[in-house]
């Protein structure tokens, strides 16, 4: 047999599994083939001529093209690259893109779309027309918006209704494909609509330091419901929670995203990133949705809206219990430096379950950040209790101060290179941040100038609060223009 001829049954035998696993869902009642005589209705009974118009018609009915279009819960790039994958694995091509042309007479050439399909790594996909002749049928990939679950990927084709059944089998191998393979679940994405992947490689979660009673918040409350997951199912212990993370600046809440990223990644959790100021924070909690189980992750919540719009945080958790209420498996992270913004009622168990406040360390923990920073053959024979006196009232960041502030000053006393940093080097770098660590606990946040948005958006809110209209005003999913977020605190 040669080559051709193998290639040619190959084919075959794919199309004709296609159709049958299109024949699961699609059924052509008007003719049936079975047996090996012809068999007419008796409405024909008499009239051949009928039955042979009846046929032809049936023929060029089956040669007519025909629109088929299937619309996944992924997102549009999710879908384009298990589109591309499926069309390589059932026959090693994607087809030939097709030119498109504007209203004015424009011509568009065929896109190959660069895509990430993970952190690092990308590839190529066909985006727009594209035509493949095996299945005799023009496939549009595309996209479309879904009032509920945001931008989805939509799946287009143009063959004739002969092979209605193969079309329908060839979705659900593209249905298949995004179920088993997708490229954002199980991983750690960002919230947009085109998610960007993140590497949860750089933390070393031995070098993050918090008290031991953080760690068994952190660790109860939030950590063991991605570590446990299944026992926590048979439990009956629901996988919807809402954990806010709050304390001063340089404690760590960060970290703690970081760290539960991981954390998600390693137990098939799908990890999503609302980042303050780019990322809608509904478009994030819709991408959870579709990916569950996901943790949702918002950094410094009190920002959104006007200067902590409490409101705008109260819909937020109304539209987690919408969604978890359907089903979804989604925990909600949340984390602030001023939980003194947030109205006393969104602090309720049923609300925000846990309240996770990070602080200063305690004698332990200074201990063990001295040991993880200071390399072993560095360190001295260390006063923990002196030194965790003079580190008293700091905040991880100024403690990671005074430790590399300790190791220049052995650096300096050796002439380049460090010798045995003492429990004194350590006692006095904390001693000499005391300045600092005064100016800060004193500062204020700073006053930003009000915007005209910001002020009709502060007369609204105070309208909202007294009419109590939660369906009046901004629509949910739109922030208000006079926040603006430059970096991270942490």
């Amino acid at each position: 047999m040669t080559d051709n001829s193998i290639e040619a049954t190959t084919r075959a035998a794919i199309l004709a599994a296609l159709d049958r696993l299109g024949g699961l869902s699609v059924q052509e009642d008007t003719l049936t083939f079975e047996g090996t005589r012809f068999i007419l209705p008796e409405s024909m009974a008499g009239s051949i001529g009928s039955a042979i118009d009846y046929l032809a018609g049936y023929r060029d009915q089956m040669e007519e093209t025909y629109n088929y279009s299937r619309t996944y819960p992924y997102r549009p790039l999710d879908g384009a690259a298990a589109f591309d994958r499926t069309m390589k694995r059932l026959f090693g091509s994607t087809g030939v893109g097709e030119a498109t042309y504007s209203f004015f007479g424009g011509r568009r050439p065929p896109e190959f779309r660069t895509i990430a399909i993970g952190h690092g790594r990308t590839a190529q996909v066909p985006w727009g027309r594209v035509s493949f002749s095996p299945l005799d049928a023009t496939f549009v990939t595309g996209a479309i918006s879904d009032p509920e679950r945001g931008v989805l990927f939509h799946l287009m084709v143009e063959a004739p209704r002969k092979h209605r059944q193969r079309i329908e089998g060839f979705f659900d191998a593209v249905g298949d494909e995004l179920a088993t393979a997708s490229i954002y679940r199980g991983n750690a994405i960002t919230g947009a609509d085109e998610p960007a992947f993140l590497d949860v490689s750089t933390v070393d979660p031995t070098r993050v330091i918090y008290s031991a009673e953080v760690m068994t918040q952190l660790g109860a409350n939030l950590w063991a419901l991605l570590d446990h997951t299944d026992t926590m199912r048979k439990l009956g212990i629901p996988l919807k929670r809402a954990v806010l993370v709050e304390g001063p600046y340089g404690t760590g809440k960060t970290l703690a995203g970081a760290l539960t990223a991981q954390r998600a990644v390693a137990n098939g959790w799908t990890y999503v990133l609302c980042r303050p100021g780019v990322d809608d924070l509904m478009t994030t909690l819709r991408t959870a949705q579709l990916y569950a189980p996901a943790v949702v992750w918002f950094e410094d919540i009190d920002t959104v809206g006007s200067g902590g719009n409490s409101m705008y945080i109260s819909r937020l958790l109304d539209a987690l219990d919408g969604i978890t209420a359907k089903g979804a498996e989604v925990v909600a992270g949340f984390t602030t430096n001023h939980v003194d913004r947030l109205q006393k009622g969104l602090l309720r168990p049923g609300r925000i379950d846990t309240v996770i406040h990070v602080g200063d360390l305690d004698a332990a923990g200074f201990e063990k950040l001295v040991k993880v920073v200071v390399p072993e053959d560095l360190l001295g024979k260390i006063d923990y209790a002196k030194v965790a006196q003079a580190f008293t009232g700091y905040v991880p960041a100024f403690a990671r101060e005074a430790i590399d502030r300790a190791m220049r000053y052995s650096i300096d006393r050796n002439g380049g290179w460090p010798d045995q940093v003492t429990t004194a080097d350590l006692v006095n770098a904390a001693q000499g941040l005391r300045a600092q660590h005064a100016i800060m606990e004193s500062a204020s946040e700073g006053a930003k100038s009000p915007t005209i948005d910001g002020l009709l958006t502060t007369r609204m809110e105070e309208v909202l609060n007294r009419t109590q209209a939660d369906d009046f005003g901004m629509p949910f999913g739109v922030e208000p223009r006079d926040v603006a977020r430059v970096g991270t605190d942490e």
